[in-house]
């Protein structure tokens, strides 16, 4: 009997707090076309403000469409072959070594055949000013062609004491 009476007390709060907001709310979203003109909308939070977006470096440097997407498929086939060359399992570190400088070069004058000096050249200084702007969060470890970190300059290999 106590928990009907107190259900009952109860009742008319629960439909205060949940109910009744829920049908001004409602009434709120849908305003008519008289009341939508009548009364003043006033911002209540601060205006965003919209970034500009910046042109991309090889644009500014005038390298056309068309040339970006050869030079990232050149980029692409060169990692391509730079993987293939890290699974070759009967080769020394050294020739992997030796054979990814190659195809770096192959890479670099397929690179200058297809986009002129000077518009490499302005790519390039746009790409180190757009990192100095917006400089990655955490410095990562380099990490060499076939995986594993490159050692710093100054650092010696660790080697492992049983």
């Amino acid at each position: 009997m106590r928990v009907l009476r107190d259900t009952a007390m109860a009742l008319p709060f629960l439909l205060a707090v949940f109910v009744f907001p829920v049908f001004a709310q409602s009434s709120q979203g849908s305003p008519t076309p008289s009341t939508e003109v009548d009364t003043p909308k006033t911002p209540t939070q601060a205006p965003v403000r919209r970034r500009i977006p910046e042109v991309p470096c090889w644009r500014q440097a005038g390298i056309t469409p068309d040339k970006v997407n050869q030079r990232w498929k050149i980029e692409d086939q060169a990692k391509t072959k730079i993987a293939a060359t890290c699974n070759e399992e009967s080769t020394s570190p050294q020739q992997k070594h030796d054979k990814i400088e190659e195809i770096h070069r192959e890479t670099d004058e397929a690179i200058a055949k297809l986009i002129p000096q000077e518009q490499r050249q302005a790519f390039n200084s746009c790409q180190a000013a757009m990192e100095q702007k917006h400089p990655k969060s955490a410095p990562q470890k380099e990490l060499g062609p076939c995986g594993g970190v490159i050692p710093k300059s100054g650092e010696t290999e660790m080697t492992h004491h049983h």
